[in-house]
């Protein structure tokens, strides 16, 4: 499930309160919190002074487990002929001290439970101001819940797609490659998240994202790769939009050229701090989060024809960009026992809509290839077996193979999207 979190004024109030975990159990305050919230809510018996953060967690899955055996019994005392059980998981997270965890199958739909929760708040909170709060029976919920109308309200839902219900979590995001995978992914169902140091760029990404898809479908935030506590703190914001990451693009890149004798120091670190460092810190962060969650997940690499071939005039980048698609590997080797795959992508030449190729970087590899910057493009068509030229919604297309389903039983894999370079063969 997506999930979103609310420490609003009166839910703050209400999980504080001395009668709040009897009066959150006695029942729905209307039909259609019955649909969105179900009969109640999951609150969690915690108290922030007394007890620590890992007993919180432990109550958290102890809590969630209980809830749905509930619902199950719920379900099969009360079930009609025909009727299929809804997800039994809480679609409302009540906890003291810290507020409202809401869960739907998309950031949207959990909006639409945290909103009904607080029109709930306020019919309890005056409902026991005159008096008690009262709800209806057991079976009469579940007949409101179960109605055919209801069910058919649901049932016009739009139908879920490949990435319903997925966090993708970007970098590079506001680049050629990120924007167009940001896209490509949304389009099936994902959410997105955009990281990149280009923050004015990824916001406006995202936010051309959420003009064509809803609210929040894409989120933006700044992020230097190289930097640990940077890393850290971009996936606990995530944790807070959208409650975790299922796909990861390691997609942050630069290139620079130097004949090798040329190559300062300063250079070679450059490439290896962020293409190296870089996926490492992104990578690292996202193997301990989705351990946590023990659902799997999947991380894609944007390598380049360079990690397999010696490019001239290129030793810094072509290191580090081999380094990447060793360190994948090295990832899916321990990943796989936790259902984490670990895949890159070898492309080459994403001339259009590339910072990369803009800067210094165009006329360093025409100069290494004795011509002229604009003859760059035909030059690495006519190089390709294909005789094609690599765009980036070509590398979306392998990068949303490689996160989906049909790729599930593939790690530890390298995919050449280069037009057919024979020096980069992989085989």
């Amino acid at each position: 499930m997506i999930l979103s979190f609310d420490d609003q004024e009166d839910v703050l109030a209400f999980v504080g309160g001395a009668d709040s975990p009897e009066l959150s159990q006695v029942g729905a305050a209307c039909p259609d919190h019955l649909v969105h919230t179900k009969v109640v809510p999951l609150f969690i018996d915690w108290t922030p002074d007394a007890e620590d953060i890992e007993g919180l967690k432990a109550k958290l899955v102890e809590g969630v487990a209980a809830y749905k055996e509930q619902y199950q019994q719920y379900f099969e005392s009360n079930k009609n002929e025909g009727d299929v059980m809804f997800e039994s998981a809480p679609r409302v997270i009540l906890i003291p001290g810290v507020g409202m965890i809401n869960t739907g199958k998309s950031w949207a739909l959990s909006q639409v439970s945290g909103a009904l929760y607080h029109r709930a708040i306020a019919v309890m909170r005056g409902a026991t101001s005159l008096g008690q709060f009262v709800s209806l029976s057991a079976n009469e919920s579940y007949n409101v819940e179960y109605w055919p109308l209801e069910l058919y309200k649901l049932s016009l839902a739009p139908a879920e797609t490949e990435f319903s219900r997925k966090v993708a979590f970007i970098t590079g995001g506001a680049g050629g490659i990120g924007s167009e995978t940001a896209r490509r992914l949304v389009s099936e169902g994902a959410h997105v998240v955009l990281a990149d140091l280009n923050l004015e760029g990824a916001q406006k990404v995202a936010q051309e994202i959420n003009d064509q898809y809803g609210a929040n479908r894409a989120y933006a935030l700044k992020m230097d790769v190289t930097d640990e506590e940077a890393v850290q703190s971009a996936y606990a914001d995530v944790a807070v939009q959208y409650g975790g990451v299922d796909i990861i693009v390691n997609n942050a890149g630069l290139a620079t050229s130097s004949p090798f004798d040329e190559t300062s120091l300063k250079e070679w670190n450059l490439n290896m701090n962020v293409l190296g460092t870089g996926y490492f810190l992104v990578a690292r962060e996202a193997f301990k989060l989705m351990k946590q969650q023990g659902i799997g997940g999947s991380m894609v690499f944007i390598g380049s024809k360079n990690s397999v071939y010696a490019g001239k005039s290129a030793s810094a980048y072509s290191s580090a960009k081999a380094l990447e698609a060793h360190l994948a590997r090295c990832i899916a080797a321990e990943g796989g026992e936790y259902g984490i795959r670990v895949n890159t992508i070898l492309p080459d030449a994403i001339l259009q809509g590339s910072a990369i190729w803009n800067g210094s970087w165009r006329n360093e590899r025409a100069a290494a290839y004795g011509i002229e910057p604009d003859q760059l493009e035909e030059y690495y068509r006519k190089r390709t077996t294909l005789l094609v030229n690599i765009y980036p919604r070509d590398i979306a297309e392998g990068i949303a193979f490689f996160a989906s389903s049909k790729s599930e039983k593939t790690t530890g894999c390298m995919m050449t999207i280069d037009g057919g370079v024979p020096a980069a063969f992989t085989r």
